[in-house]
């Protein structure tokens, strides 16, 4: 029988998933929830997406920047109109008290700043955008920074998927078992610390 063989186990849900009508509206979901309040970054089903199917890398890249920055604009709102019902339990709940207490300083001098550089850091970024709803940051100056700030982090994985997909494709391949159970443990892992702090 010609052609390629179907990739083994879970590469081959991802690849069907990636081909399917609704997956590209499933990753703009989880882009948008990921700038809100859903603690699930869109990376981990966009990479795979990207890498089964290489020429829609573009149009994921620019769909996810955009549900991601619509999902900030509502991060902000959660800060702005609903900051005692939804936002104070969002922020305790990923136990960022003190660095929302730090944000809400740093908008007062840094506020657009602060936006785009956030992308490099590692508190989410529904944090930033809550924090900017609180501090009632111009909304127009925040949409700007949140697009370019999530434009830089987009094409910046673009740009490390476009330079070393194809390895970590082989890669993967190569090691899938061994990876699938590294990944079942740092979740376990990540579970058991989450529970314990």
């Amino acid at each position: 029988m010609n052609g390629i063989a179907p990739p083994p186990g879970w590469r081959r849900h991802l690849a069907a998933w990636s081909a399917h009508r609704y997956g590209t509206w499933l990753v703009a979901a989880v882009a948008f929830a990921d700038s809100s309040f859903l603690p699930l970054p869109p990376d981990l089903l966009l990479v795979p997406m990207c890498l089964m199917r290489p020429e829609r890398i573009r149009f994921l890249l620019v769909l996810c920047t955009l549900a991601s920055a619509l999902g900030a604009l509502f991060g902000y709102l959660i800060g702005y109109e609903l900051w005692s019902v939804i936002g104070t339990r969002l922020v305790a709940f990923y136990g960022y008290q003190h660095a929302f207490a730090a944000y809400q300083g740093l908008f007062a001098r840094w506020g657009v700043a602060i936006i785009i550089v956030k992308g490099f850091t590692p508190i989410p970024f529904k944090i930033a955008a809550i924090a900017a709803g609180v501090a009632a940051m111009n909304p127009l100056s925040f949409i700007l920074a949140a697009i370019l700030g999530r434009a830089l982090h987009f094409a910046m994985l673009g740009w490390l998927l476009t330079m070393f997909g194809g390895r970590l494709a082989e890669f993967v391949a190569r090691y899938e078992r061994r990876l699938a159970i590294l990944s079942l443990l740092v979740v376990i892992g990540g579970a058991v610390v989450y529970c314990l702090r």
